[in-house]
């Protein structure tokens, strides 16, 4: 991936493109161009792969592209459904429709095998290749160079007078106020000390960027994003796919039980406790499937806790999870 220079060059961007060109003539040249919808449709679905995969590469993050490849490997499977009903509806013959199908099949399984590649590859991405650390200290050539006067020291700075080499007593005592700083002095508070503070633990399934499990500031305890994946072996529990990663059945109970499981991980490694949520934000992949087993499972665990909720759907989570809560907490 390190010769890559722009997106144009991956095999990635120029099937799903050579896939684009072939569709939109169809939608010029045959009956599909009088059926809005569906035209519609797979034009947006076709177009979604390679600008996926152009946004992903222009990101520079390898997290973020391996995100954006998801979407764009989703896009092509709705693009092989949208074809299938072009042929039911007559706008395509058999032997296209095997082509294209064909074509599109072949994209999504490249999209998946650059995504397991990117998953097991220590490039971090381009716009993370010349950061230096804040703990690295630079010298400007003036701090590296010391001038001719700070080398030298004058002969009255070299010699100290009798008077400055002899401190009288009463310099030399100091009171007892003066001997002993007030406990407030020598110690700084705990809020001083602590006023943001970062938590990681190994009870919940590790982050997968740059961010901790959760963040302390003040009193208030703000968790990251928090899936269902299993700490011990990163599985999703009840997920199973194939061998290009699609999925084939997956588990929304199962899912909400470990993914409420590491919440309560991490709050509790983070001195807190399930009965101090006060905000929950909730994300599914599926709202109309799903939300009822989520809602009946929420309630299991969250009756007594009275916590604000919002519950939006999205299209995907960076890995193949259903659920994901983003949770507020006091300490």
């Amino acid at each position: 991936m390190s010769t890559i220079k722009k997106f144009t060059d991956l095999e990635v961007w120029q099937l799903s493109n050579e896939l684009e060109k072939r569709i939109f003539s169809i939608m010029l040249d045959s009956s599909l161009s009088k059926d809005f919808a569906l035209k519609d449709q797979i034009n947006k679905s076709v177009g979604s792969i390679p600008d996926n995969i152009a946004e992903g590469f222009g990101r520079g993050g390898r997290l973020e592209f391996i995100q954006f490849l998801s979407i764009a490997r989703a896009s092509a499977s709705e693009v092989q459904s949208q074809l299938i009903r072009c042929y039911n509806r007559k706008h395509i013959s058999k032997d296209l429709y095997d082509e294209l199908f064909e074509l599109t099949d072949k994209t999504g399984a490249k999209i998946g095998a650059f995504i397991k590649y990117l998953n097991t590859s220590d490039n971090r991405g381009v716009k993370f290749q010349h950061r230096v650390s804040t703990n690295e200290k630079r010298q400007t050539p003036n701090e590296q160079r010391e001038t001719n006067n700070e080398k030298r020291e004058t002969l009255n700075e070299q010699r100290t007078t009798n008077n400055e080499q002899r401190e009288t007593l009463n310099e030399k005592r100091q009171t007892p106020n003066e001997q002993r700083e007030t406990p407030n002095a020598q110690r700084e508070t705990n809020n001083e000390q602590r006023d943001t503070e970062t938590i990681n633990t190994t009870t919940a399934a590790k982050p997968l960027g740059a961010y901790p499990h959760a963040r302390k500031v003040g009193n208030l305890l703000f968790l990251s994003g928090i899936g269902s994946r299993s700490a011990t072996d990163n599985s999703i529990p009840g997920l199973q796919q194939d061998e290009r990663g699609n999925i084939l059945q997956y588990d929304i109970e199962a899912e909400c039980r470990q993914c409420f499981a590491n919440v309560k991980a991490v709050l509790e490694a983070s001195g807190s406790s399930w009965d101090k949520i006060v905000d929950v934000t909730v994300y599914l992949t599926n709202m109309k499937a799903d939300f009822a087993t989520y809602n009946k499972i929420y309630a299991e665990y969250f009756t007594d806790v009275q916590a604000c909720r919002t519950t939006v759907e999205v299209k995907s989570l960076p890995t193949p999870i259903a659920i994901e809560l983003k949770v507020i907490a006091t300490i």
